[in-house]
């Protein structure tokens, strides 16, 4: 099996140093000396043919004994050790007849740099390309102690860092004081239940032991002479008679809830400062909420979204009356709104997600004919993106609380058809954004503010106190730009329609009801220049002269109704009023009620006159 390979190498071998046969001896001469007694300008020519076979003779033995050591592994092993053995390369020396000065040296490399060294073997093979798995293990031996330095640096670092988290924790564990103020909160609630899961209001039933006494026995002590022989005779016939009158320990994240809680309310800590403070009534809706966040709700880690939820948890409690007449620690009755945990679940509550902010805010409040019949609370203000809030057709008592007017974002106000008092703000006028503001049928008393419309820009679109108290005039200089609706109706208001209600002023205004108060003067000619004009309610006050003529023709077209009944009117009805009649051909109006005194023969007023 192995003599194949030595054949093979032996005949290349053969071949490459036969083929130097062509090369002339002149050149050969010029490398090495081939024989010593030769002459030095001998040239091969003057060389006979018997002395060339014999040379090519001994030139191929020669060749045989190298290629054979060569190919001897234990010959080659013991002549590179130092053996018994001749070096392989002696052979070809001894046959180039090469002495000690020659350049060709004892490893067989020539020195000269006109020749390559010596390679038995295929000098064209290519050394073997390392695969990536002994790169990567050469690369770990040189590089091993840099990458054992950065690994031995990352885990410092991080054993650093996990450390001082540790103690930040307990620091936080030993000092539960801390202010319930910032924006996220982490955490409010405790890493760890309470043990009790509500506060326990009545005694437990443990025996106490003085901490001078023995501790009790479990069983008979050593040494008695017999066990007891009967059992006891009777037992306890009633608990305590008297039960705690302080409060629970909480933990502290119950106290920094009730902090944030406080803040919303404006309460102060029990410290003296006077005044009753809601949360030492457990049926107030300010505690109420606050139990029902802390116990059974899901409030939010974020100071402000909590502020949020609790104030409209507050809304809810103190407008519906729920669980006011429950006293704490009996099993709670559940009710349609706190069935969630979240208030925005709740029914009549819509939020929305701010992506500036990450938060979430309540957007509406709507409970129109929910026979609510608590008032309004402050905490309303505390719900700054309130957009909507309708209590319409409700029994609501109590006064519009002056948080309402700092909810500068609100759209829609119906307040209507309740039971509210007292008298309207000044700070309505915050309110400038809104379009939709419903204040009629309470029992509001005083004047309207005259700084309606000051500020700017003002979108009251419907703004209506209809069917109230209120007295005084209607305000100068609202200039209500935007408005389409305006009903000052049943009320008590005295003095003249005011003049500056015109096209310029209110080119927008399609429906006026000044009806059922105490207004004297003339009704405003400027009035019946208003474009867009539809609806006029001039009826039940003590207004004199005569209702204008048209002056516009667009108000022509426009105008289908004019009730000017009840009043003081003496000037017949113009004939131009009269032929804006539906049925014929000129206008739309479809109703005209005036006193039959001044009626006229006017068609359209015929028919619905007063007497």
């Amino acid at each position: 099996m192995e003599s194949s390979p030595k054949r093979s190498a032996k005949s290349l071998v053969r071949d490459i140093l036969n083929d130097c046969e062509d090369i002339t001896l002149g050149h050969m001469n010029h490398v090495v000396n081939i024989s010593s007694a030769s002459s030095v300008n001998s040239s091969p020519g003057n060389a006979s043919a018997g002395e060339l076979a014999q040379r090519k003779s001994e030139r191929g033995r020669n060749i045989d004994r190298f290629v054979a050591s060569v190919l001897d592994d234990t010959n080659s092993h013991n002549s590179r050790s130092g053996g018994g053995s001749p070096h392989p390369d002696n052979s070809l020396l001894s046959f180039l007849g090469e002495t000690p000065s020659s350049s060709v040296n004892i490893d067989g490399l020539i020195d000269d740099i006109s020749f390559e060294p010596l390679r038995p073997f295929d000098a064209h093979q290519d050394l073997p390309v390392p695969s990536k798995k002994q790169r990567l293990e050469r690369k770990m031996k040189k590089h091993w102690k840099p990458i054992t330095a950065a690994c031995l640096a990352v885990a410092l670092v991080f054993g650093i860092s996990l450390g001082t988290s540790k103690l930040k924790n307990k620091q936080n564990d030993e000092n539960p004081g801390s202010s319930f103020v910032g924006t996220p909160i982490a955490p409010i609630f405790p890493t760890d239940s309470p043990t009790t899961p509500f506060p326990s209001y009545s005694p437990t039933m443990l025996p106490t032991i003085n901490a001078l006494s023995a501790s009790p026995t479990l069983g008979p002590t050593p040494g008695t002479t017999s066990p007891p022989t009967e059992s006891p005779t009777s037992k306890p016939t009633s608990g305590p008679t008297n039960l705690p009158t302080g409060r629970p320990t909480m933990v502290p994240e119950y106290y920094q809830m009730l902090n944030a809680a406080k803040y919303v309310s404006g309460t102060t800590e029990r410290s003296g400062e006077g005044g009753d403070d809601p949360f030492d009534n457990f049926t107030s809706p300010q505690s109420l909420a606050f139990h029902w966040m802390y116990f059974e709700g899901n409030p939010s880690h974020n100071i402000l979204e909590f502020f949020e939820q609790y104030a409209v948890a507050v809304v809810f409690f103190s407008l519906t009356g729920i669980r006011q007449s429950s006293l704490p620690g009996n099993s709670l009755p559940q009710d349609d709104f706190t069935a969630t945990s979240q208030p925005c679940g709740w029914s009549g509550v819509r939020c929305a997600y701010n992506y500036t902010s990450n938060m979430t805010h309540v957007t509406e409040i709507k409970l129109p004919m929910r026979g609510l019949k608590g008032p309004i609370p402050k905490e309303i203000g505390f719900v700054p993106y309130l957009t909507k809030l309708d209590l319409a057709d409700n029994e609501i008592p109590g006064t519009i609380p002056e948080a309402i007017y700092s909810l500068t974002k609100l759209r829609h106000l119906y307040l209507n058809d309740n039971k509210l008092t007292g008298t309207i703000s000044p700070q309505i006028d915050n309110l400038n954004l809104a379009e939709h503001i419903y204040l009629g049928q309470n029992y509001l008393n005083g004047t309207l503010p005259s700084n309606i419309g000051t500020n700017r820009p003002n979108n009251w679109r419907f703004f209506s106190v209809y069917d109230n108290k209120l007295t005084g005039s209607i305000p100068l200089n609202m200039r209500l730009r935007n408005a389409y609706q305006l009903d000052f109706s049943h009320n008590q208001f005295e003095g003249e329609i005011p003049s500056d209600i015109n096209e310029e002023n209110y080119s927008k205004l399609r429906m006026l009801y000044v009806c059922h108060n105490h207004l004297n003067g003339r009704i405003p000619s400027s009035l019946m220049e208003m474009k867009k004009m539809k609806v006029f309610y001039f009826n039940d006050n003590m207004l004199a002269g005569g209702i204008p003529e048209v002056g516009d023709a667009e108000l022509a077209r426009n105008l289908i109704t004019i009730r000017a009944q009840h009043n003081q009117l003496s000037d017949p009805v113009p004939n131009g009023l009269c032929d804006l009649d539906v049925n014929k051909k000129y206008g739309e109006l479809i109703e005209l009620s005036v006193d039959c005194a001044i009626c006229n023969e006017c068609d359209l007023c015929k028919s619905r006159c007063y007497s």
